[in-house]
């Protein structure tokens, strides 16, 4: 094949090449014309671009992107769910348990692994060792297969395994529901659910497995519970009768930071009640035991059912395979076991169904714990630890089990309405899939929520502490499904015990004296605009406007000229104070201003409003003025130039920011349209890399490249590049590389070579948000999705990990905006306003939407002379006042409005393309009851 001239596919296992290499190895890799091998992709979607010729990356990032007529079609089709099978099931990770309880994963073939769900395992000696290994990448290039590295005491997993036996006539078959038993095994994760299927043409029954944990928006305690759901539907698919036998195991891993017989013992014992069966797993032991030995309790459960049969067994030996498990089963006894700290215990149930031919029956197991206990270290990141939430909730896993199995109707078919609710759309699947996934974060060891109600998170598992407000910005998931949690982080962190009285600051990890980064300040207060637009009434907005109005006046001490650009020193998230005046930090500036502006109006601080407005009318202009150069916004450094981290002419990937905002909170401009939309288009054509991971390789006027987020032959959106020259210019050269270890990364440099998810979702929001109906905007911004969607392809990596500078990073919850903004949704609770305005396919659209107390799916339908809108609620109630529409192409002249068969007096105004209809009256939706509106042409 030739070496210049090839195409670039989306998905395939390039990385099982090259994910094993060195920085260096790659490069020689790449230099002896292993790039067009390594572009050259195996899957089973479309070519994404190409091809392309040696001559087209003489730029390095060649403007014109190739990029194919199907892989830009299907960006908004519907397609078809993702479903995983045989090697692509090898890295799937799916987080499993409740929102701040640990993480435990899902595997592709239904096996639950990596349980760290004990205590927090934070060590910093272990976060140091880490940290040197991410400067690399971390699980990027070296993803994790089932079952390896995550493991609990002395290497292993905890043992636990479902199984499946049947009976038809004389012939019994056996197998355990994993991919041995089945190798043909599929997986669909639509998180939170995962779904496994299992089927032989030589077995005479179907098994589908429905796991979560009871994920709910809006009702965060019942999504914060520490357990799994494993739900098996089993279905007859012979032309006889069947027994069916479906058996699981669990062994007591109570303590599992010490095997010392002389500490205690484990015990296993059956719990029953009229809604469960239970093996309940502690352990019993002298004063040395202790919280930090993983403390607390487990459980496995069979919820009751008529048709179901269950018995259970405290001790069985640990099953070798399906067939022992069922013979173990079958002799045990009920008793309670005990057994030394050191030795293994391994509890089992097993529920028992006939099924006539074509007949189904719904089998549900839980796993529970309570390990609320976390390891608190003295003079570090320990101190700011509490216990876990649930610890005042409940006092066992048995509890747990039993208060899941008295609200199952709530919390498990709540969680299925969701899915289904968020899937009932006529969105792209993929754009679904990718937009939800980034919120598992919050089931992993990234984010805790302590038993005093403050939520509190690293960067990523333990990784960068303190619920950092330069990364956690970014996310636009947590505030719309669980809002509570965000408010909670501004009033019992940010401006709690992060915030610093005397100046207004805000500790940027968290806590009081800390530094500001005033990037994270400014993305705090539109935060504080958001989860006020999130509640119900304005209550949450007025006990926080005091400090927040002192934290908007932090910001002005930056602009002591009051022209609405930022001077001096500034910390960003690029781990560095930048000087002089930059777009980047200036617009985001402008959007603190813009939500000051809204919400002192909103609490009648007129002053103060007119104050914000007069800085950010002259903003306006002058970042158009000073920093715009004709085609994309620039830095200017502030002395001493040249010793500073800066990206000067360079094209930077955040460089609109504040105006990105914008359009998550539904406020107006902080920078001109023309030159927003060219900045965008700039970010397009110099930093869209259709081979971002061989820019990392060849540019090096800045660094080599050392972390790695998108491999060689993998399309991504670069930080920075320099399309003008300056590159050279940068950062200081000496700074880099750590004396100790040349590998080690000691400067924020290297930064602008890579990609990262959530910089790239603010801009792929962007675009969307600031696409006409004819621009290129919308599909360049689905583009960038995407390319970060099809790098996490499973037959790569695992894609429910998205990873910077840590596993399940927090700011990939940005994917989120992109959603938002492909809806057109605006919502403002206390003033009851909703609006849609949707990117794709408006004249047949279909999404869910979530507001202050309820969540539903909006419909519109749209034609030449009428507009027809629903919006139906799933859960909670929705308080209204005011839609808000645009019907494209359509020039209503009259609207009509109905909520339970009977009409409602409504107002229709007209501004710009925009439909404001406004109800007589506040009314408030139930549960299962649409409003309807049509928009007609003629009177």
């Amino acid at each position: 094949m030739s070496v210049d001239h090839y195409p670039l596919k989306t998905t395939g296992d390039s990385s099982a090449q090259s994910s094993s290499m060195t920085a260096i190895s790659r490069r020689k890799f790449i230099q002896a014309g292993g790039l067009s091998s390594a572009l050259l992709l195996i899957g089973r979607l479309p070519v994404m671009a190409g091809p392309f010729t040696a001559k087209d990356f003489e730029q390095l990032i060649p403007a014109d992107k190739k990029l194919s007529a199907n892989w830009i079609a299907a960006l908004t089709k519907r397609g078809a769910a993702e479903v995983f099978s045989g090697e692509e099931l090898k890295y799937i990770g799916m987080p499993i348990g409740g929102i701040g309880c640990g993480q435990l994963y899902l595997a592709g073939d239904g096996r639950l692994w990596h349980w760290d769900i004990f205590k927090s395992n934070y060590k910093r000696e272990k976060h140091e060792m880490k940290m040197s290994a991410m400067t690399m990448g971390g699980h990027y290039p070296h993803p994790v297969a089932v079952g390896e590295e995550y493991t609990h005491q002395n290497g292993e997993q905890v043992a636990q395994g479902f199984a499946i036996r049947v009976q038809s006539g004389e012939q019994s078959f056996v197998r355990s529901l994993d991919g041995k038993g089945f190798p043909g095994v599929t997986f669909r994760g639509e998180y939170p659910v995962g779904r496994v299927t299992y089927r032989d043409s030589d077995f005479p029954a179907k098994v589908q497995l429905e796991a979560f944990s009871p994920f709910i928006p809006l009702r965060t305690k019942d999504s914060a519970l520490p357990a799994t759901t494993m739900r098996y539907t089993v279905t007859n698919t012979s032309d006889a009768k069947l027994k069916v036998d479906l058996g699981g195991y669990l062994q007591n891993a109570v303590c599992p930071y010490t095997v010392e017989a002389a500490f205690g013992q484990r015990r296993n014992q059956l719990q029953q009640s009229p809604l469960r069966t239970s093996v309940l797993s502690t352990v019993a032991g002298s004063q040395a035991i202790t919280k930090e030995h993983g403390y607390g309790s487990s459980a496995l459960t069979i919820l009751s059912d008529a048709n179901v049969r269950v018995s259970a067994a405290p001790s069985i030996g640990k099953p070798q395979d399906a067939k022992q498990l069922f013979t173990e089963l079958d002799q045990a006894d009920t008793a309670a076991v005990t057994r030394p700290l050191d030795e293994l215990l391994v509890g089992g149930m097993m529920a028992s169904i006939e099924l006539a031919p074509g007949e189904s029956q719904v089998i549900t197991c839980l796993v529970t714990w309570y390990f609320p206990y976390h390891q608190r270290r003295e003079g570090h990141v320990g101190q700011t630890f509490g216990n876990r939430h649930y610890l005042p909730w409940f006092k066992s896993a048995g509890e747990v089990a039993e208060y899941i199995a008295g609200k199952s109707e709530e919390l498990i078919d709540g969680t299925l309405l969701w899915n289904r609710t968020w899937y009932d759309s006529s969105l792209p699947y993929w754009l679904l899939d990718r937009s939800m996934i980034a919120l598992d974060c919050l089931a992993t060891q990234t984010f805790h929520w302590f038993d005093d109600g403050r939520p509190w998170a690293w960067e990523g598992v333990d990784c960068c502490e303190g619920t950092c407000t330069h990364v956690f910005h970014y996310a636009q998931a947590m505030g719309r499904i669980f809002p509570e949690l965000e408010r909670s982080l501004r009033e019992k962190t940010d401006y709690g015990q992060a915030f610093i009285e005397e100046t207004g600051g805000i500790g940027y990890r968290g806590h009081s004296r800390q530094k500001v980064a005033e990037d994270g300040q400014a993305g705090t207060i539109l935060r504080v605009y958001r989860e006020h637009q999130m509640s119900a009434d304005d209550a949450f907005l007025k006990r926080l406007w005091p400090r927040v109005k002192q934290s908007i006046e932090y910001l002005m001490t930056k602009d002591p000229d009051e022209d609405g650009i930022m001077t001096g020193a500034q910390e960003n998230t690029l781990d560095a104070a930048w000087t002089g005046k930059f777009a980047w930090m200036s617009s985001m500036y402008l959007g603190a201003l813009a939500a000051g502006e809204a919400m002192a109006i909103e609490v009648g601080d007129d002053a103060f409003a007119n104050k914000c407005r007069k800085i950010l009318d002259q903003g306006y202009q002058n970042i158009v003025s000073d920093l715009f150069d004709g085609e994309y916004f620039i830095h200017k450094p502030g002395p001493p130039v040249g010793k500073g981290f800066n990206t000067n002419v360079g094209c930077h990937i955040d460089q609109v920011l504040g105006q990105s905002w914008m359009h998550q909170v539904g406020l107006g401009r902080v920078i001109p349209k023309k030159e927003t939309v060219s900045a965008l288009e700039s970010i397009w054509k110099y930093n869209f890399a259709p081979d971002a991971g061989s820019y990392a390789l060849k540019h090096r006027e800045i660094e080599e490249a050392f972390r790695w987020y998108a491999m060689e032959g993998e399309a991504g959106l670069l930080m920075t590049t320099w399309p003008k020259g300056g590159a050279k210019d940068a950062i200081p050269g000496d700074t880099l590389r750590s004396v100790e270890n040349p590998e080690m990364w000691t400067g924020p440099g290297g930064y602008f070579n890579e990609c990262m998810n959530g910089f790239e979702y603010q801009v792929a929001w962007h675009m969307v948000a600031e696409a006409a109906p004819d621009s290129s905007l919308l599909e360049k911004g689905l583009a960038i999705m995407k390319a970060v969607h099809d790098r996490y392809g499973a037959a790569k990596r695992n894609p429910y990990n998205e990873i910077e500078c840590g596993d399940h990073y927090a700011r990939s919850m940005a994917s989120y905006g992109i959603f938002l903004t492909v809806c057109g949704f605006t919502y403002h609770g206390p003033k009851g306003a909703i609006g849609f305005n949707p990117k794709i396919h408006p004249e047949n659209f279909k999404a869910p939407f979530t507001a202050a107390e309820g969540w539903g799916t909006y419909r519109q339908q749209l034609s030449a002379d009428t507009m027809h809108a629903q919006l139906k609620l799933n859960w909670g109630s929705l308080s209204m006042k005011t839609l808000q529409l645009v019907p494209r192409g359509l020039r209503p002249q009259k609207v009509e409005v109905s909520y339970r068969g009977g009409a409602i007096a409504a107002v229709l105004k007209q501004v710009n393309d925009q439909c404001i209809i406004e109800l007589e009256q506040l009314i408030t939706l139930a549960t299962d009851t649409v409003l309807d509106v049509k928009l007609l042409a003629e009177s």
